[in-house]
């Protein structure tokens, strides 16, 4: 085992494509995801990598960390070609965040492929589910709700996106603090939709992406919805409902033939219930796995 080097990218994404085929991974990283690997990930201190005999990668484990209220949240993702050296990366992984401070570990795997991160310690803490419709049938009517008023990234003063993602995603499980440059960096401001009431009072958001991914069976390019998100008092009142369905719109015009959200299948709000309302249907189920560090 050594660290990492940009020069591995290729490897790895060959141990990425190889989960996709298995159904570990649902899809590959974007090629904005992978540019930022390449540049700015820190591949010395928080990667590790096993080779064959024959110089290729037999597996890869990078671990990142994002700020909480409760301390930092390791995430680990590790991808090999035997349960052994997953193993072996996934201990490190686990050493490494211990040792940094993160009060919890997690690695996100798809459905039925978490036991060999059992034997380590790890508990399966939720599952997580990929949404998915097709743009080529007739989408929904968004529909305004009284009172409140639709505004894009054209309009909205910098700096409202994290405040309100922030307080919005507060009372959410394992949440974590999220900059302005995280949220809207590079994304089309028509695509960064928010929800304000009739004094200017932001109270709900969704931020979307165009996105093309390799090898994929999805009809190319896709739609992603992310972050849709009401503060608590102005829940369950259609706003998320009528966000997606402009998102929807939005993506559509803009050449989307397909559409898929990431949701929390034990979200407390019960959001996969509006999204089933919206046409959206379970297309990848993963599942969270994670260590709690004394």
């Amino acid at each position: 085992m050594r660290p990492g080097r940009p020069a591995d990218l290729a490897g790895v994404v060959e141990l990425w494509r190889a989960d996709v085929r298995s159904g570990r991974r649902d899809s590959l990283p974007r090629q904005s995801q992978l540019d930022a690997l390449a540049a700015r990930f820190e591949w010395e201190a928080r990667s590790r990598v096993v080779e064959e005999g024959d110089g290729r990668l037999a597996g890869v484990a990078l671990l990142s960390a994002v700020p909480s209220p409760d301390g930092p949240l390791a995430q680990i993702d590790a991808s090999a070609t035997t349960d052994d050296t997953l193993q072996e990366l996934m201990r490190w992984g686990l050493g490494l965040s211990r040792a940094s401070g993160a009060i919890t570990a997690m690695s996100w795997v798809g459905r039925g492929h978490g036991e060999p991160l059992r034997e380590l310690g790890l508990n399966l803490a939720r599952p997580w589910w990929r949404m998915d419709r097709s743009l080529a049938t007739e989408l929904p009517e968004p529909r305004a709700v009284p009172g409140y008023l639709l505004l894009d990234g054209r309009t909205v003063q910098p700096g409202a996106w994290a405040d309100l993602h922030n307080r919005t995603f507060a009372d959410h499980w394992r949440f974590s603090y999220r900059s302005e440059a995280e949220l809207i960096g590079g994304k089309v401001p028509e695509l960064s939709l928010m929800v304000v009431t009739a004094d200017g009072e932001p109270v709900a958001l969704t931020l979307c992406d165009l996105e093309t991914f390799e090898a994929d069976p999805r009809p190319q390019p896709v739609g992603v919805v992310r972050s849709v998100g009401t503060v608590p008092a102005h829940r369950r009142r259609g706003i998320a409902t009528w966000l997606v369905a402009e998102a929807l719109a939005r993506l559509h015009r803009g050449g989307a033939r397909h559409a898929s959200l990431y949701v929390d299948a034990m979200n407390q709000t019960r959001a996969y219930d509006a999204y089933e309302k919206l046409g959206f249907k379970v297309a990848f189920e993963a599942e969270v796995w994670e260590a709690t560090h004394p």
